[in-house]
């Protein structure tokens, strides 16, 4: 295959696959009134995997602007909170609240369900291999 087949080929998969994909994936948390990101934000949140904006800036490698954004619209959904930590002032900690907590469970629900056709539909080996050359391509084409 030459090099402007090769491109028109990726042209072609983006714009008839790769950007179905991401309507897929934030299809579920739509209902939520939720970006995929901010389901992202509400999941690692939910997982204590996050507690600090900038332990999510490191996690998910976007700038502290975009981060607070999101953060602000979670916030006026009431789906979470910022609090001043008690032995660091400087520090703001980020909770789920009750409301947070049960749409992240319901999302999560709903986009397992989504991969879970996925799986169906084409087989776990396959969806893993996929996995595997996006997340090579990730680590040696987007390295910031």
């Amino acid at each position: 295959m030459d090099k402007e087949s090769l491109l028109t080929g990726f042209i072609d998969v983006y714009f008839g696959s790769i950007k179905h994909v991401e309507s897929l994936i934030s299809r579920p948390v739509a209902e939520f009134r939720l970006s995929f990101e901010q389901y992202q934000i509400l999941h690692d949140i939910a997982n204590q995997n996050v507690t600090s904006l900038t332990e999510i800036v490191a996690r998910r490698n976007v700038t502290k602007p975009a981060i607070a954004r999101q953060l602000g619209m979670l916030r006026s959904l009431g789906y979470v909170t910022q609090k001043v930590a008690a032995d660091d002032h400087r520090r703001h900690v980020l909770a789920l609240t009750p409301a947070g907590r049960r749409a992240e469970e319901a999302a999560r629900t709903a986009a397992q369900a989504e991969l879970d056709r996925w799986v169906m539909v084409l087989g776990q080996e396959k969806l893993e291999a996929m996995l595997g050359m996006l997340e090579e391509a990730s680590r040696k084409l987007f390295v910031s």
